[in-house]
């Protein structure tokens, strides 16, 4: 829950300012990285939130769709989406207790720390600040 208030934070942050978003969308190999780091911690039992280990840029992990009970027991990048947003990687998990694989996608935005979004997440952050007309990110409060 911590980690899904910081991520709301970031975007509100990232609201209020009017100047290039795309300074927040990293290199390709970093986001690769970040996102292996954030995987690999989790395949180790960490949990959402920062990435343990000496990552530079810190990286964090903001997965509420995560059961608790569940273990990554190994994970596939598949790829990135083309695309000059933020990055999105198609993962295929392979979960223990219960056993299942899934696809899932992640969105990687930020600069230090790096943020690894599960997307549906990424999504619902989204929804806080919704592009207006113009195409530019206005905050929902009506207060300026």
């Amino acid at each position: 829950m911590r980690v899904l208030a910081a991520g709301l934070l970031f975007v509100a942050v990232g609201c209020a300012d009017r100047s290039d978003p795309g300074r927040f969308y990293p290199p390709e190999d970093r986001a690769r990285q970040a996102l292996e780091a954030a995987l690999t911690a989790w395949r180790q039992g960490a949990p959402t939130g920062p990435v343990p280990g000496a990552t530079n840029p810190a990286v964090q992990l903001a997965d509420s769709h995560r059961s608790p009970t569940q273990r990554l027991a190994g994970f596939t990048i598949l790829g990135m989406a083309p695309g000059e947003g933020p990055r999105v990687f198609t993962v295929k998990l392979t979960l223990e207790n219960p056993a299942a694989e899934q696809k899932v996608r992640f969105v990687v935005i930020g600069i230090d720390p790096v943020w690894v979004f599960r997307h549906e997440d990424y999504e619902m952050m989204s929804m806080w600040c919704p592009p207006t007309e113009g195409g530019k990110a206005e905050p929902k409060s009506s207060v300026r």
